[in-house]
């Protein structure tokens, strides 16, 4: 039997980008165990993956912090005996983790020093942007045999989905059919990329609201409170708040229940595809950002970005397009809410 360690230690939604390599590789090898290292705040995205033998946690700021605590989790990681290390995000520790832990194959991209702990380095240079990230990832996949498919997965277990229903069952009626569709908003984006501001997605809720009858459910994580806060306080219509304090889980099952989402590059967005809820997204023109990149991949989604040249990064005041992010009007982005809406 195979055994694959898979390490994806970044942000959510690089870690929802890097599912499709689970699938990929437990339908091209008959025998295969495969286990995903991830720090804590992204676990709920892996677990109860049939494609998942194991998850193990990567604590670098705590746990994991010292040269003994890298050491512990590589006798650890040593002890499960892994022919291959398949490192989709590579830094220096997480190199070194794989090389501590004695696994004698160690795949990933040729970045800078960091490859110097890969048996098989594989030229990528994903700041050029040529391909997505998803695509990046199964090409690494690839090295090892594994046919690629191109789909990101979420599992929410049946209780998790029963403890969200309840925060739906207000919008019923006696014979628990919906009464209207649900959009979800997600206006945070975690400072990754520039962003639509608080008071277009304040419109375009209002519109929503005005032109289909939907429910609007404002989405955001600890810490953004406040701007949802300042957004729903805005909106005239039928809107829901919702924080994600019990973990991404509970957030993948509620965002499962929306019709349509709508968002900038994060995340959450990526979480919609991967539970199959058409996306429509806002992306800045800053090169690295780009939806050829980041964007969403389902077959329902379109990704927003404003008519102007691409830029390497944002000068603000100082650039003739700015603010571009303007230039991407509500009745644009309530378009393609609409058609989705009419596709059911």
């Amino acid at each position: 039997m195979k055994k694959i360690l898979v390490t994806r230690t970044d942000r959510i939604g690089d870690v929802v980008l890097s599912t499709p390599v689970f699938k990929s590789l437990k339908k091209s090898f008959s025998s295969v165990y495969i286990s995903v290292l991830v720090k804590s705040y992204t676990k709920d995205i892996v677990t109860d993956n049939p494609n998942v033998d194991e998850v193990i946690i990567y604590d670098p700021e705590g746990e994991h912090r010292t040269i003994r605590g890298l050491l512990k989790l590589a006798k650890e990681i040593e002890s499960k005996k892994f022919d291959t290390a398949l490192i989709l995000f590579l830094d220096f520790r997480v190199g070194l983790l794989t090389y501590l832990s004695k696994i004698p194959r160690r795949i990933g991209p040729a970045t800078k020093l960091s490859q110097i702990f890969l048996t098989d380095r594989v030229k990528q240079r994903r700041s050029r942007v040529e391909r997505h990230e998803t695509d990046y990832n199964l090409e690494l996949a690839k090295v090892l045999g594994a046919e690629p498919i191109r789909q990101s997965e979420i599992y929410i277990t049946d209780e998790i989905i029963k403890g969200v229903d309840k925060l739906f069952s207000k919008l019923k009626t006696h014979n628990s059919k919906l009464i209207t569709p649900i959009v979800g908003i997600h206006p945070g984006s975690g400072g990754s990329a520039r962003n639509w501001k608080p008071e277009k997605y304040a419109e375009l809720a209002d519109k929503i609201i005005d032109k289909t009858g939907a429910v609007i459910f404002v989405t955001g994580g600890t810490g953004e409170e406040e701007l949802l806060d300042r957004i729903v306080s805005s909106v005239k219509g039928k809107v829901v708040k919702y924080i994600s304090y019990d973990g991404l889980k509970e957030l993948s099952a509620v965002i499962k229940r929306f019709n349509v989402m709508v968002g900038s590059s994060t995340g959450p967005i990526h979480i919609a595809t991967a539970v199959g809820t058409p996306v429509v997204s806002i992306y800045c023109p800053i090169f690295v950002c780009q939806p050829k990149r980041w964007g969403p991949i389902g077959e329902k989604d379109i990704a927003i970005v404003p008519d102007v040249p691409f830029c390497k990064k944002c000068v603000f005041e100082k650039c003739k397009y700015y603010d571009c992010m303007d230039r991407i009007s509500v009745d644009r982005v309530f378009e393609e809410v609409e058609k989705r809406l009419l596709r059911g």
